[in-house]
């Protein structure tokens, strides 16, 4: 009864005790100044009850039993304690300590003589009239729990022997049926139509099966092995390589309309020709002209701007005006042009001279961020619109719309600019006289109306399912208290059903205000899938991430992985990291398909307007694409990937430690505007201060915008207790006297000319840059002799060239003819613009002999 083998968590027994009013022994302390003493010296244990300490104890009524090395420990004192405030013990004096074993203190009953029974004190709880106890803490700790533990251990089951080398379907088989040879050594039939052969193969494939899954996870394991693109991308992921999957193509359209009308982005899109396509011009609606085309005999394109477009029929094409004067171009690399506007009523009135009645008469809408592309219609030498060149076509955005009157001629014209990225990369000619009429005609014009789009199909609210629910089902707390049942969500990895699902680099108001050019240059790296979703019980919006490392409990975002397939996959959070979505919330999904090269199409490709609703009616509004669509990409491979990722943390820098480090992060950061860049370290006194010098494209002078720009960014990389000061480039200018003399058949002028032409500052009419050029100097970089001789003497019609002066202006000869060089310092730009109103900025000098 007394048994202590009974394992239990909820002592019941004691309430009852203490309800019935009976008594027990509730647990035992040791002296703390006594644990320390040997066990020659006695030792006080204070004893606590389930009721109130009983009045009569005597000493003979408390038994010590247990113990390994000391035994027979005897009570020699009793004394019971009353504290304030606080329920009484029994204080029990024992004649020596005891050892690291467990005792038993034992509460009994006296006979008549007044000898220990085996029977427990009365009123007191069989059970509870011993309790157990321990002198020392033995190997316990004192900053541990000494609480063992009592578990339910585990039924021992006897394994049977497994074969380790069965990993196929022969193997399995063979193992099973061995196996059951030896349980069922009566079961003899192998023939394959038998109810047990059947039951054997098909637990023969499972294993199978799952044996292939191990070696498959051991496989996807390690960057270098893994044969999944979804494990790859997450391996690169740990070392920040941010592996992409490719975007989608971009190009610039204008649309030839016959009125003044407003469009809804979100009603059209434009398509490629395709096979029995209606004639060019004709307004499609997608249901009722493409519901029996296959999507895969066109290419779609989609307007990028959400916002209405305004087209305007004047914008169809703008004439150049040319001042009244003939056979015009623009220079390459302009960045301004004069239009032709008209006044929508000829005859104005006297008193019609305000400029404001004059802006609303105008026919041209053009305003800053409009963008132009400027097309050559004609070929400015036969005058035949199909010798026109393809590749003098050119979009701009414009920065600067002046309206004006030219009050020669008494011609209403704008006046526009555009920034210096979307500079022309050609000479466009504007009017030339061409055969056979030898008349003055019109050869490039301007084409307004122009929409940004991109190649893709939207596909609208896919069902992707529900997400499923699992019960977690808690343990019961107390006696009595219904277990709690939890609906949480499962794992939901819902696959889109079209593809290739688009990744395209996200547009930002910023973005929309940027140069042409840079709008079409997207970075794949960069690029996000075009999917949006919808869960239709609290209608809220579910946005793509390019991982969930940044994402907190409350973000509705999840992950697009693209498998070997091209399939997509969606990876939702875990309730840290982006949060989980709820069990029975169902998705719907909104996406883009046509990533990838199939959207690189040539210029002249795209051919129809598609309306989603009914069309348009009283106007004809045809697409046109003077530009072939570029940006296209396709996903990086999984062999780029296993060789780039590993060395990515040698190549990316993280924080500039030399001077070195200061000047590769400047052309790792802005490498279209720096051509190169050099660092310094300087002792101050005090402190390091680096000194970044740097050299931009195309101009000898940095702009104050740029050398902040620079200064903000290399903040967030410099070592601690560096002063980073930018700065621009010291030039120096040259002195360069040249003796040149001219075969007797050429001209000397046209000789002079050509010479100028080389060594100069400019970018010639072939698109050559002059060896001055500053994108052809750089820090450092010296001047040789030789290279001016071999240059000269690349002009026909130069017999011999003699350099007579080769030193930095007003500097002196410094004896760099006899070297054949004229050094440069490390941070130091050779420069010589030979611009006779700025002599100080390098001069030369060319004397020529003689030719005719």
């Amino acid at each position: 009864m007394n048994s202590h083998t009974l394992t239990f968590q909820n002592e019941q027994r004691r309430q009852e005790i203490r309800r019935q009013r009976k008594n027990g022994l509730d647990y035992v302390e040791v002296s703390d100044d006594l644990r320390s003493r040997s066990g020659s010296e006695g030792a006080s244990l204070y004893v606590y009850f389930l009721g109130s300490v009983p009045g009569n104890l005597k000493k003979e009524n408390l038994l010590i039993e247990g113990g390994q090395r000391i035994r027979h420990l005897h009570v020699t004192n009793l004394q019971v304690e009353s504290p304030q405030n606080c329920e009484s013990y029994l204080t029990v004096n024992l004649d020596q300590t005891g050892d690291f074993s467990v005792y038993t203190l034992r509460l009994v009953s006296l006979d008549e003589q007044g000898k220990p029974t085996d029977q427990p004190y009365p009123n007191f709880d069989p059970r509870y009239s011993q309790v157990e106890f321990k002198f020392r803490d033995g190997i316990c700790n004192t900053d541990m729990d000494c609480l063992q533990q009592q578990t339910c251990p585990p039924t021992q089951l006897v394994e049977p022997a497994i074969n380790y080398l069965a990993k196929d379907y022969a193997s399995f088989r063979q193992l099973i049926l061995d196996r059951l040879s030896l349980v069922m050594p009566d079961w003899e039939e192998r023939h394959v139509p038998d109810l047990g052969i059947t039951l054997v193969e098909i637990l023969a494939y499972v294993g199978d099966y799952l044996s292939y899954y191990q070696d498959a996870v051991a496989t996807e394991a390690y960057l270098e092995t893994a044969r999944q693109r979804i494990s790859v991308r997450r391996h690169a992921r740990l070392i920040d390589y941010p592996m992409h999957e490719g975007c989608n193509a971009r190009t610039w359209l204008w649309l030839e309309t016959s009125i003044d009308i407003s469009l809804e982005t979100k009603n059209f899109y434009f398509i490629t020709n395709y096979k029995n396509a209606p004639p060019f011009g004709t307004i499609l609606e997608d249901i009722r002209h493409l519901d029996d085309v296959p999507h895969n005999s066109y290419e779609v394109f989609e307007p990028l701007t959400p916002l209405p477009i305004h087209l305007y029929s004047a914008h169809n094409k703008i004439l150049f005006y040319t001042w009244g004067d003939g056979s015009c171009y623009l220079d390459r690399g302009s960045t301004t042009a004069t239009l032709v506007d008209e006044f929508i009523h000829p005859t104005q009135p006297e008193w019609a001279n305000s400029s404001s009645l004059l802006e609303h008469q105008r026919k041209l809408h053009l305003k800053i961020g409009d963008i132009l592309i400027f097309e050559e219609i004609r070929s400015p030498k036969t005058g035949i619109p199909e010798d026109a060149d393809m590749k003098h076509r050119h979009a701009v955005r414009l920065t600067n719309v002046k309206a004006s009157i030219d009050e020669l001629y008494n011609q209403p014209i704008v006046e526009i600019e555009w920034a210096e990225e979307d500079a022309l990369p050609f000479p466009l000619c504007i009017s030339a006289i061409v055969p056979p009429d030898c008349q003055l005609v019109d050869i490039s014009v301007a084409r307004g109306n122009v929409i940004l789009v991109d190649h893709g199909r939207t596909i609208e609210r896919e069902d992707l399912g529900t997400v499923p629910g699992k019960e977690i089902i808690h343990e019961c707390e107390e006696e009595g208290e219904p277990r709690e049942i939890l609906v949480v969500g499962d794992r939901f990895r819902p696959t889109l059903q079209k593809t290739p699902l688009i990744f395209s680099q996200p547009l930002s108001r910023k973005n929309l205000t940027q140069d042409a050019k840079s709008l079409l240059i997207q970075d794949p790296q960069q690029a996000l899938p075009q999917i949006q979703l919808r869960s239709t019980g609290n209608h809220s919006t579910w946005t793509p991430q390019y991982d969930l490392i940044d994402s907190n409990n409350e973000d509705q975002h999840f992950v697009v992985e693209m498998d070997n397939d091209g399939q997509a996959h969606l990876r939702f959070g875990d309730g840290e990291l982006g949060i989980k979505p709820a069990a029975n919330t169902h998705f719907l999904a909104t996406y883009r398909v046509g990533n990838g090269l199939a959207g690189n199409i040539s210029a002249e490709a795209i051919s129809y307007i598609v309306f989603h609703n009914e069309p348009i009616s009283g106007s004809t509004l045809q697409p046109h694409q003077p530009l072939s669509a570029q940006g296209g990409t396709a996903p990086e491979p999984l062999s780029q990937v296993k060789l780039y990722a590993p060395h990515l943390s040698h190549k990316k820098l993280e924080r500039a430690i030399t001077a070195d480090d200061y000047a590769q992060l400047v052309m790792q950061h802005f490498p279209t505007k720096v051509q190169q860049a050099t660092a310094t370290l300087r002792w101050t006194g005090s402190g390091y201060e680096v000194w970044v010098t740097v050299d931009p494209f195309n101009k000898e002078t940095v702009d104050r915008k740029l050398l902040q720009n620079i200064t903000t960014d290399l903040e967030k990389y410099r070592r601690i207790g560096h002063d980073v000061i930018v700065q621009r480039a010291a030039y120096v200018c040259l002195d360069i006297a040249m003796r040149v003399d001219v075969k007797f058949d050429y001209l000397r002028g046209h000789v002079k000319a050509a010479l100028l032409d080389i060594f100069s500052n400019r970018i010639l009419p072939d698109g050559r840059r002059g060896f001055f050029h500053p994108d052809n100097l750089t820090f450092g970089q010296g001047i040789a002799l030789s290279q001016i001789v071999a240059q000269a003497y690349s002009v026909p019609g130069v017999e011999s060239v003699s350099i007579t002066k080769l030193e930095r202006l007003f500097a002196g000869d410094n004896q760099e003819i006899e070297a054949g060089f004229l050094p440069i310092g490390s941070s130091e730009i050779a420069r010589l613009d030979n611009n006779p109103n700025f002599p100080e900025n390098g001069k030369f000098t060319l004397d020529l002999r003689g030719g005719r």
